[in-house]
Parts: C-alpha cells; structure tokens; sequence
C-alpha cells in the first residue's frame, strides 16, 4: 500500500475512534436532554447556514496553515512536528475562538429570541450545555479542516513517513484547549448584549491562560516569596503546561483532567450567570450572590487541588508517537526507579535561541526527555526538579548563570545555513545536582545519544560514589605522557575516550608497580599489555587471575600509532637526553602468557623473540565514496558483509554488540578459543566469507615497497574471522598435592575478560565522528566504535542498564522531500566541483605542456653546447649566455604558468560558488513553493462550501417570490 494512504487510513482511524466517543457524550445528552439536543442543532446548522462562518473556517485554516508552515524554524528544524504552530496557536485561538463565542448568547439578546429560549421547557442546563456542544461541534468541524489541510502538507515532505501519533495527540490538544477556551468565551458573551463587547471579553478572559507560560517575563522568576514561587504558580495555571503533553504526543490523565476540570467550571459559571434571573433583583439577591460566589470559588479550588494531585500522579501516560519520541527506555525507567538516593536531584538546563539545524533533533529530544524524566520521576516518588531555560540569549542573565555557576558557555560551530558558511555560536547544556554531587554536560553534540548523557549523568549524581576503572601504563600513555619514538621527544595528549569514562566512573591510571587484588578496581582498561616490562606483565596475569575484569586491547600492528610496540616486535630502549644516544632492545611481556591464561589463540607464526600475529583483510567496502578499494585491511564489521547470518558480525550473544550495526577495526588481529577450552568465548566481532588473514611480516614488506603486489601475497579467504571476544568462566590453579589427594586440584577463580585485537577502532577520530558526524557529509559515517568501547566497559563493571539505554533510538519523522532536494542538489554540486577542478588541472597540465614545448629547443641548445665545452671549442662566455637566456625564459614562462594557474583556480572557486549558490536557491525555492501551496491550498475547500451554501440559500429565497418582483 503507498505509505501516504497507509497514514491517511491510520490518522482516520483515530479520529474516528475519537470522534466515536464525542459522538457518544453528545448522543448521551441529546437521549435524556432533548431540549439540548434541539438548541446544539439549531446553532449549529445556524453558523454553517451562513457564508461567514465559512469565511471565518477560512481565516482558521490559512492562520494554522501560516503558523505552522511558514516560519524558516520549520525548514530549519527539518522534523516533520508541529512546534511552529503550538507556539502561536494560544494567539490564533484568542481570535477565532471570541469569534465562536461571542454571538452564542449576545446575538440571542439582540435579536429578542433569549426570552423564547428561557421559556421553552428546558432547565438553565440544557440551554448551556446546547450551546456549548454546538460551539464545540463548530470548532471541531474547523479544526478537521485544520487537520486535513496540515496532514496533506506534512505526508507529502515526509514521503509518507509522517507520524501520525505524533499529529493526532497533537490535535487532540488542540481541541482540549479550543473546547476549554469556547466554554471561557461562554462566560463573557452570557455578561454582554453587544456581539462586539462579547468578542473583546471572551478574548480578554481567555488571555491568562494564554499568556501564563510568559509570567517569568511580567512577575519575574526570583525566589519564592512566602514560600510560594508566584512566577511558577501563574505558569503551571495556563493551558500551556498541560497542552504540553498533547503536542509532544504524549496522552496523559493529568492534562485531561486539567481541561476537563476547567471546563466544567466556566460552564457552571455560565449557568449561574443565565440563572442569576430567578434571584437578582429580590431580597435575598445579594445573599445568593455571595453564596454562588463561594461555590464558584470552592470549584475553583478543588479543580486546583486536583489538577496539582494528578499532575504528580498521573494514572495514564501514553507516549502515541509512532518513533517513541516522547518516551524513557524501559532502561531509563528502571534506573530512575530504582536510584540508590532519595536526594533531590536538580537539573539546569540551557538552549540558546537559533539552534542550527543539525543540532535541532538534539534540542527536540533534550526538551522532551527532560519533561519526561520529570514526570517518570514524581511517578516513582522521585524528586527530579528541572529548570529548562529554552530561547535563552547569548548574553541573557541566564547565560550568564550559566557561565559563572557551571561552565556552561556558548560554543561556536560551524554550519551551512541560508545558503552561506557562518560561525554559530550555541549554548546547549546541563547540570546535574544531588547534595554535593554535580555532572555538568557543557555541550550536548547532535551525534551522542541524548538519553545516555541525561541518565548517565542522573545517576551519577545520586549514586555519590562511582566505579572505579583503572587505565594501566602502557607505550599507549591513554592518560597523557611523552614518546621517545623515532629519537624524538613528543607529548602525548590525554585519550578523549578517557573524560568519556570519566563522566561516569572514577578514572585512575594503574602502574602495576605493585598487585592488584579484587575489589580495588571495577574493571581494568589496558592497551597492549605486551609493551610492559616483565614485572608489570607479570602483575597484569595475576590481577586477571584472581578475577579483576579486564578489557585487554592488543595490537599485532598499530597503524595509527607506530609509537607502540607491535606484539611480534622487540622493544627499544628509549634514547638519552633530548632523544640523543640510549638503543638497543628492551625486555617486554609475551603475550602467549596471557593467551594460556584465557585460553585463546591466534593465526600467526613466532618471530625472532616474540609472537607475530596475522592482519585481517576483508573485501566490502559499504561506503561507494570512500576511495579504499585498494586497502582491504580496514575491516568493517557490519551485518551487510558478504556471507555473514544475522547476529554473526555483531553478536547478538552479547550485550556488548547485540543491537550494535557497524564497527571499523584497522589492520587488526585474529583470536579464537584454544584447543579444548574449557572457558567460556563468545565472539563479539567478526568478518564475513571474503575475508582472510596476512602474515604480518610479508604485509610490512609490502607496504615499505608499495601495495602492488598485494593480490599475489594473499593466498585465498579464510571467512569468519574474529577480531574481538570475551572470556568468562573460572580457572582452576593446579595444586599437586591436592591432586594426590584426588582433590579438585585447587581454587577456583572467576575470569571476566573483553580481548579486542585491534587497538585502532578507539581513534580519538572515531569520537570526533561520533559527536559531528556531519563532519563527513558525503560518507556519512554509521561507525559505532565508540559505543562498542564504552558497552565493553559496562559489561565488565556490571553496568548492564547503560547498555540498554544506548540501544534506545528514537525514530524521527524528517522532511525527506527536501531532504531529497538537497542530497540532489548536494550531489550535482560534488559532480560539478569534480568536474571544474578536473578542467583547471587538464587546463594547467597544457600549460606546463606549452612551457616545456617552449624551453625544449633551447634547454637541448644548451644541452649541446655543454657537451662541445669540454674539447675547449665552445668559448665558456656563449655558454653562460645561453644559460642565462634559458634561466631567464624559463622563469619568466613559470611567472606566467602561476599566472595561469591562479586564473584557472580562480574560475574554478568561482564556478563551484555558482553552482552553489544555484543548488541553495534550489533548496529555497522549493521551500517558498511548499510555503505557497501549503497556506493558499487549504482555503480553497471550505471558500468553495461558502459559496455553494451562499448561492444554495439564495436560490431558495428566490423561489417564491414573483418574477416581476425580481425586475
């Protein structure tokens, strides 16, 4: 089925399933209030009867379709949602709903029908709840106009990947806030005769709850006065807090009820308004006064009470978006539920105004989450109090709180917007507060899970104490440090991977200078342990054996770091002062050892001293645009390689790589399980069938004399390597004298191992590609290696949860059709550039011709001539002349080829400027055309109802009059 109509059938479904149940409310009071039913009809066919209440639809759906449609923030978020429109739709409702209300008993007035309708047999309920369904039934037929005209615009830009949850909820909210707000205007027009005077009441009593999401900007946000925050008190009072919920596409009790309960007041208010006839004016009118005056506000504070009692508790909280955009991973729940304190935790948070596209998913998800942490919190009896400062300026008093309080400061990016590079500066972060416990996130990158960063960051807080992961010394120096390598001294940064650990953990640097017990440290991260001294070495085997959890990475060839000691490879001694004199080899640990303890092996051969592993190559390569045919040893683990079943490349057996899509290892090694292990290995990365190993010698020959001969060095695949496994189980330690005893032989101790052959997929690249994978447009990167890292390090520290959360992905409704436009536009571009820079150096490569062509019959003139001056018989002066004639040709011929070539880049700039600047035009006009279509489409259906009712009744106050009467 085409994917637009599966969304158009799924949205009406729920709208009929709702409509279902107001039908069956209305049908309930039109069974047992006949007279109601009688007035709703009358007023209802009433509005429609007439030509303007079609142009006052009209003006509703173009002002929606404006609103949601037309602002740049639409394009610029790029999310298939309706921000745009819930911001502006409290204004929208200021005019169109008084416009409803207004002549729903003014009109009655001045036109005398109100006594007709106070004598009729009906009480002072059924006249107002009559009038309310019919003011209702209008506003909802408007607003599936509404819906219609705004689901036709968004299902063509997301290609039929619309979410409909995400649009229903949304509208559904709309209708809570337009039926609360009819039964407010109810109230002003039951005060005045005048239709005018009932529109400006019902706008003016409206606006509170309109306006009480702005109360921080007219009471201020300072600190509580009698122990009441007034600013918040006015702000959890509007519609803008509960019709929250509804536009993130979340259903709640809590919101329903506040709608509910409010409505349920001003009608009361209306009918003691229309009632005030049967006791104004007598002895006791003032009495009665004071006593409806004293319900009303007894109402008033138990719709209060009750709305702040379900807002801490609510019953129901259904997140209907289709990606679950609006919803906590069931990780994430169990985690809140279950923190280990019962301290308040707070958490500031800061957006800036203008957040660049890329960063919009982030700003999305983050004010979501945050929303919803709050409330799973106080459902699980938790206090997450949050303070989201959201559209902050630059230079605010917020920012500054920020700046000064936790470091929190605008960072600049560069971004592509409107056409045009610019440094943006943003301010996107958080702290996390619990006593004397504070995480602060200065920067939420788009590409990070924003999930993980907000539960990792609540946990820490509340926990108090961390875990403790130790980093052991090693020629890695993850910790920072200086290199000897090449006889040259350099410092070495800090490991980025290493203030990732630290947002979680205690992070401390082991030198193995002394044992290591359990219990010292969760979990212990050494990369390769084979460059340690002997004595080191030897303390690294015996904290694995007395059952330290470990995560060993080793190297048989770091290419990115040829600073480290391959395994196979003798270590040198480093050099003396300022990297001058010192050589000669170095004792270092033999990874055999360390193999036997875990029981593993590798394909390889021993070298002079020490082991040389294999280097796995495989063939698949999933990026087209990335030019790395000729280099096989970068090995993507990906489920789509050649030959590779489901839950095989990654394994699904683990929580490490179960869920997990792709991991990039370079010139990485191979292990296998021993002969007759009786650990327990479960593999966590593999290659597929066109895979194989190369010994590691024949590969440095190769690639000191050039990768030529690389296919004849191959001898055939060798499928399924692994590159990555764990090692569980418990080790017995022979002890012979229990033996003679038929003893066990021993203690057991448990071993928990993660061993990685590869210490190049932990790159600081792989995290920078991780926080801005736009860095890589073209390619668009899917590496998951810094994941991969961190799971490693919670499964051996027992932090399982935080696996599950990062498995957690909301899927996000996006404007593929312009999307699509700018991936055409982009690649037209990229051809384009290719092809204008392949013209200037053909161009520039003729000029060089041109040069040579020109120097040759003098430069073999000169030739010449220096070949007859040995004999004597060329006079050195003619010599020196010609020289200095060719010197000086040939540099003035290089003047004019740099002239030349800057002229040919210069126009080559230019071109590619124009097809730039052409492709963003592009991408606008398309934009401006949804823009147009969007806001004058939509008007088109219920102008040409108008007119076809208009014509309709004026044909039928024609037919009965004469036709000499019509002259």
């Amino acid at each position: 089925m085409n994917p637009n109509i599966a969304a158009l059938l799924n949205l009406v479904v729920m709208d009929a399933i709702f409509l279902c149940i107001v039908l069956a409310v209305f049908g309930l009071v039109a069974g047992t209030k006949r007279a109601a039913f009688a007035v709703m009809k009358r007023n209802f066919v009433g509005y429609f009867s007439n030509p303007t209440g079609y142009v006052f639809l009209c003006i509703f759906v173009f002002l929606t379709s404006v609103a949601a449609f037309w602002p740049y923030e639409f394009f610029n978020q790029n999310l298939a949602t309706l921000d745009q429109l819930n911001y502006w739709y409290p204004l929208i409702m200021l005019v169109f709903i008084p416009a409803i209300t207004m002549s729903i008993w003014a009109e009655e007035r001045r036109a005398g029908t109100d006594e007709l309708l106070l004598t009729l047999p009906a009480d002072d309920f059924d006249i107002v709840i009559g009038k309310y369904m019919a003011a209702a039934a209008i506003f909802t037929a408007s607003l599936l106009f509404s819906q219609l005209s705004t689901f036709v615009t968004l299902t063509i830009l997301t290609d039929g990947g619309l979410d409909t949850g995400l649009i229903f909820t949304t509208y559904i909210g709309y209708w809570f806030v337009g039926v609360t707000m009819i039964a407010i205007g109810m109230v002003a027009s039951f005060l005045t005769g005048n239709l005018t005077v009932g529109f400006i009441l019902g706008a003016l009593f409206n606006a509170p709850l309109a306006f009480a999401s702005l109360a921080d900007s007219v009471v201020g946000s300072g600190e509580a006065v009698f122990g009441i925050n007034f600013a918040e008190l006015i702000k959890e009072s509007g519609i803008a807090r509960p019709f929250d919920d509804f536009g993130r596409g979340v259903i709640s009790t809590s919101s329903t009820i506040y709608f509910v309960l409010v409505t349920v007041v001003a009608l009361y208010m209306c009918m003691v308004l229309i009632g005030r006839r049967h006791w104004t004016g007598g002895k006791d009118g003032n009495t009665m006064a004071y006593h409806y005056l004293g319900r009303i506000i007894a109402l008033v504070v138990v719709t209060a009470s009750a709305v702040v009692l379900f807002r801490n508790r609510d019953i129901v909280r259904h997140d209907m978006t289709e990606g679950q955009v609006s919803s906590l991973a069931p990780a994430t729940t169990k985690l809140i539920q279950n923190l280990e304190s019962d301290r308040p935790i707070k958490i500031d948070a800061y957006i800036s105004k203008d957040i660049p596209e890329m960063y919009a998913r982030t700003r999305y998800e983050l004010v979501n989450l945050l929303k919803e942490f709050q409330s799973e919190a106080a459902a699980s009896g938790r206090t997450i109090e949050v303070n989201l400062f959201d559209e902050i300026d630059l230079f605010s008093d917020e920012a500054a709180e920020a700046a000064d309080r936790f470091g929190i400061e605008p960072v600049t990016r560069m971004v592509r917007e409107q056409g045009s590079y610019q440094q943006k500066r943003i301010i996107m972060g958080a702290a996390f507060r619990a006593g004397l416990e504070k995480v602060v996130v200065p920067i939420f990158e788009y590409g990070i899970p924003v999930e993980y960063e907000l539960v990792r960051s609540i946990n820490t807080v509340a926990r108090g104490e961390r875990k403790r992961v130790g980093i052991v010394r090693t020629d890695a120096q993850l910790m920072g440090g200086m290199s000897m390598a090449g006889m040259q001294m350099r410092p070495i940064e800090k490991h980025p991977l290493v203030d990732e650990l630290s947002k979680q953990y205690e992070v401390e640097e082991v030198s193995l200078e002394a044992p290591i017990g359990p219990g010292v440290y969760d979990a212990l991260f050494v990369v390769q342990p084979s460059s340690l001294a002997p004595p080191q070495f030897e303390r690294l085997l015996e904290a694995i054996k007395a059952g330290v959890p470990t995560a060993v990475f080793e190297d048989p060839l770091p290419f990115a770091r040829q600073d480290i000691t391959a395994t196979g490879e003798p270590k040198q001694q480093p050099g003396g002062m300022f990297g001058m004199g010192g050589g000669g080899q170095q004792p270092k640990g033999d990874i055999r050892e360390l193999w036997d303890i875990l029981e593993l092996k590798s394909t390889g051969s021993p070298g002079v001293q020490y082991y040389n592993s294999d280097i796995v190559w495989q063939d698949f390569n999933p990026y087209p645009n990335l030019d790395m045919n000729v280099d096989p040893f970068w090995s993507f683990i990906d489920e789509n390689a050649p030959g590779v079943e489901p839950g095989q490349a990654l394994s699904a057996a683990s929580p490490i790589t179960d869920g997990l899509r792709q991991v990039l290892a370079l010139y990485a090694g191979t292990v296998q399980p021993a002969d007759g292990a009786t650990l327990t290995h479960t593999p966590l990365l593999a290659t597929g069938t066109a895979s194989g190993t190369l010994p590691v010698t024949k590969l440095v020959q190769l690639m000191q004399t050039g990768m030529e001969g690389l296919s004849g060095a191959i001898e055939g695949p060798s499928p399924n390597q692994v590159l990555a496994m764990t090692v569980e189980g418990k080790q017995t330690a022979a002890d012979p004298s229990a033996e003679a005893e038929g003893g066990s032989g021993g203690d057991e101790n448990p071993i928990r191992v993660a061993y990685v052959a590869d210490i190049d997929l932990m790159l600081p690249v792989f995290l920078q590609i991780r926080a801005d994978p736009n860095q890589a447009t073209d390619l668009r990167f899917q590496f998951q290696n810094v994941t991969f890292l961190l799971n490693t390090i919670d499964w051996l520290t027992g932090e399982t949860d935080f696996i599950d959360v990062r498995k957690h992905e909301p899927i996000f409704a996006s404007l593929k059709m312009i999307d699509a436009v700018k991936e055409t536009a982009s690649m037209d571009v990229r051809a384009k550039r290719k092809e204008f820079q392949r013209q200037s150096e053909e161009a520039i490569r003729e000029a060089e011709e041109a040069r040579d062509e020109q120097l040759k019959e003098l430069r073999e003139e000169v030739t010449e001539l220096q070949k007859k001056s040995k004999d004597g018989s060329i006079p050195r002066p003619l010599i020196d002349a010609k020289s200095i004639e060719y010197q000086t040709k040939s540099e003035r011929l290089q003047r004019a080829l740099a002239v030349k070539r800057e002229k040919f880049e210069r126009e080559a700039e230019r071109n590619i400027a124009k097809i730039q600047r052409e492709s963003d035009q592009q991408v606008t006009a398309i934009q401006n055309k949804v823009k147009a279509y969007a806001v004058a489409l939509p008007c088109i259906p219920p102008l040409i109802v108008g007119v076809v009712v208009f014509a309709s009744r004026r044909l039928r106050e024609r037919e009965n009059i004469s036709k000499s009467r019509l002259k």
